[in-house]
């Protein structure tokens, strides 16, 4: 894949051509869907938001509102996507993740135990923007427990935001989560759930190499071990963020792949809340790129897996 072009926001000019390249795509007959892809691609997000308005400034149009004619299936699910703010595109998801029928716990899960604290703090904004409902309150209402505790905790958006930490004070979270599992009969839930909801992932990074080299364990594998179903997964995709996102990344689009049904739209959301951030680098050899971790986690080409997947499975 090709890295984002990098034009400055003030080149007016440039951003009409693309407007116009964009409406050429659309006019006559049938859609070159390939221009599109290869327009919207190519810009990060402010920069598509720009070309929006140049649209609507062009034609007097909306350009959501003519893709959405245009195109059809997950192919218009996902540029219309590519439109939205990130952050307004994960409220969506959390949105029908919680207040469909049934609460999706794995895609709760996949929003909030990934981000920092200033990160769940826009979401919300954004929630509360495009439902006029506060996260906090939707999640009390759908979830208890300690999985519950989880979402709310997280949900607070107070995560610790610090980049450093203060050795000797992780040391002692460290022995805290050992005496928590592995030296005790039974397992304190609470002080798991207090310590990494509540700590960086720096912090956190630092916390997992320390529990491995003093107690021979990887606390990944210690969370399998003393928790299940959703409130493992919610625990253990927090550690994975704290010691390498794009391999968490790499790991949620593998899983994805492998679905017999429906995986088309858990492949999008994947794809798009990172598109502007390591779908795209110029160097093969970039594991903060997630294809190539992906390459060096499972042995094969993201890119192939997709094609082979999209081609074969049906929605």
């Amino acid at each position: 894949m090709n890295s984002k072009k990098n034009i400055p926001e003030k080149d007016e000019e440039k951003f009409i051509q693309v407007a116009k390249s964009l409406r050429k795509a659309m006019k006559g007959f049938g859609t070159d869907e390939n221009r599109i892809i290869r327009e919207l691609l190519s810009y990060k997000m402010v920069q598509r938001q720009i070309i929006k308005n140049k649209f609507k400034l062009l034609t007097g149009k909306d350009l959501e509102d003519e893709l959405e004619s245009e195109l059809s299936g997950y192919f218009r699910e996902a540029v219309l996507a590519l439109l939205t703010p990130v952050d307004d595109f994960e409220a969506s998801i959390l949105k029908e993740a919680i207040c469909g029928l049934g609460t999706d716990e794995s895609k709760v899960i996949q929003i909030l135990c990934t981000k920092n604290g200033e990160q769940i703090k826009q979401i919300k904004s954004a929630y509360r923007r495009l439902y006029r409902r506060e996260l906090e309150a939707d999640l009390s209402n759908e979830e208890s427990g300690h999985l519950g505790r989880i979402f709310r905790s997280l949900a607070t958006g107070g995560r610790a935001q610090n980049h450093g930490y203060d050795l000797e004070y992780v040391e002692q979270l460290a022995q805290k989560l050992y005496d928590s599992s592995q030296g005790r009969l039974g397992t304190n839930e609470d002080e798991f759930i207090s310590i990494l909801c509540a700590r960086s992932f720096p912090e956190l990074n630092c916390i997992l190499a320390i529990y491995k080299e003093k107690f021979a364990k990887d606390l990944t594998r210690v969370i399998r071990q003393e928790f299940s179903g959703h409130l493992a997964e919610a625990l253990i995709t927090i550690a994975k963020c704290a010691v390498y996102k794009p391999a968490y990344y790499a790991d949620l689009l593998y899983e994805s792949l492998r679905k017999d049904d429906n995986f088309e739209r858990d492949l999008l959301q994947v794809v798009l809340c990172r598109v502007d951030v390591n779908l795209f680098s110029e160097s093969s050899c970039d594991q903060t790129f997630i294809p190539n971790k992906y390459l060096a986690n499972q042995v094969v080409n993201l890119n192939g897996n997709v094609r082979k997947s999209t081609r074969t499975k049906k929605p």
